[in-house]
């Protein structure tokens, strides 16, 4: 019996994702085909599959174009990573083709949570977890006041809703106001330019001001079922170079975020230092993160674990073993890397 998972559209790891749930399987000598979609011709994603499939633009085709695929093929697992509030609306439907399907969030509201970074910020305070504090700012008057009179010794501001730090910058007196566009990669911006600039918008975009913590990133990739934290990597950023471990307060302040937030399957927790050194929450991604790559570094195939999980070819005692057995500390840094763009795609399959 082969057993069929399918990895819908992602983000920039889909590519890592399916490599590593193939390398394990091959290890492991495990029979599994893996399918993978996307709504763009992405070839560098979709030739890793044994089976690839172009999926529909538009939403509404959605929920047919699922249930055919996972019908015609027997799809086992169908793991989501982008529109999962729609997959969750409609996970009966999904689910009643008989497949696993897997969101990131075994709970919808959680799930809504988990997007807006300011209910973040107050539910962790309601579990009684340590995150950065957070003000929410919808209009220019409250901006002005608390510009005026900072909150916090050093301010940086977000959206609400991003992903990948977009729209994020940090409040910095004493820089050129040109900044903005000769280095805008260092995120820096003079608070009253940032306030012209926001005083312009017809509709002020929800923003989130927070301290801004100086200390080295940690990025905890977790791998969860129904809230219950199953092994975790975490990767403590220093520059370029991340340090690969699986302990320490920060680590532990990720897991009981995921658990807390009821997190159910690929997720990633990030933390900041206080001034003190005491870890922060800053946000959970209800997804992979872009670098769980790395963590294969480690000796733990994350991606691969999951997946022969949630196909039943693994139970937590296993996982939970294999885990505990080839984890590994390790140093890494990220290196420029080329690969062959393919021609065409061997492996599509017309729906």
């Amino acid at each position: 019996m082969i057993n069929r998972i399918w990895f819908m559209e992602s983000f920039s790891s889909q590519r890592d994702i399916i490599l590593a749930v193939k390398d394990f399987a091959k290890k492991n000598h495990v029979k599994i085909e893996v399918f993978a979609s996307h709504r763009e011709n992405r070839k560098e994603i979709l030739s890793t599959a044994d089976f690839s499939i172009i999926e529909p633009s538009e939403e509404t085709q959605r929920l047919s174009f699922i249930t055919k695929v996972i019908t015609q093929y027997k799809i086992d697992v169908l793991y989501v990573v982008k529109n999962t509030l729609w997959y969750e609306q409609h996970r009966h439907e999904i689910e009643a083709t008989g497949v696993t399907l897997i969101t990131g969030a075994s709970n919808i509201d959680l799930l809504k949570l988990s997007n807006n970074k300011m209910d973040f910020a107050l539910f962790m305070e309601q579990q009684q977890l340590p995150v950065v504090p957070s003000i929410l700012i919808d209009n220019v008057e409250e901006l002005q006041k608390n510009i005026a009179h900072p909150p916090f010794d050093k301010l940086c501001i977000k959206p609400v809703h991003g992903i990948y730090g977009m729209g994020f910058w940090r409040f910095e007196n004493n820089i050129s106001p040109f900044r903005i566009l000769s280095n805008p990669e260092e995120r820096g911006i003079r608070p009253d330019i940032f306030l012209q600039l926001y005083a312009t918008l017809e509709q002020p975009t929800p923003m989130v001001l927070m301290p801004y913590l100086y200390s080295p990133e940690s990025s905890v990739d977790i791998f969860a079922s129904k809230g219950e934290v199953l092994c975790a990597i975490a990767r403590e950023k220093h520059g370029s170079k991340q340090i690969i471990r699986n302990e320490g307060v920060a680590f532990e302040l990720a897991c009981r975020c995921a658990s807390a937030m009821q997190a159910d399957g690929l997720v990633n927790v990030q933390t900041r230092n206080d001034k003190d050194g005491q870890p922060l929450l800053l946000e959970i991604n209800m997804r992979p993160s872009g670098g769980i790559g790395n963590t294969l570094h480690s000796g733990v195939n994350l991606p691969g674990l999951m997946a022969m999980y949630h196909l039943k070819l693994l139970n937590k005692t296993q996982v939970q073993a294999l885990y505990k057995q080839h984890f590994k500390y390790a140093e890494v840094i990220s290196t420029s890397s080329v690969i062959q763009y393919p021609n065409n795609l061997t492996n599509l399959i017309t729906i």
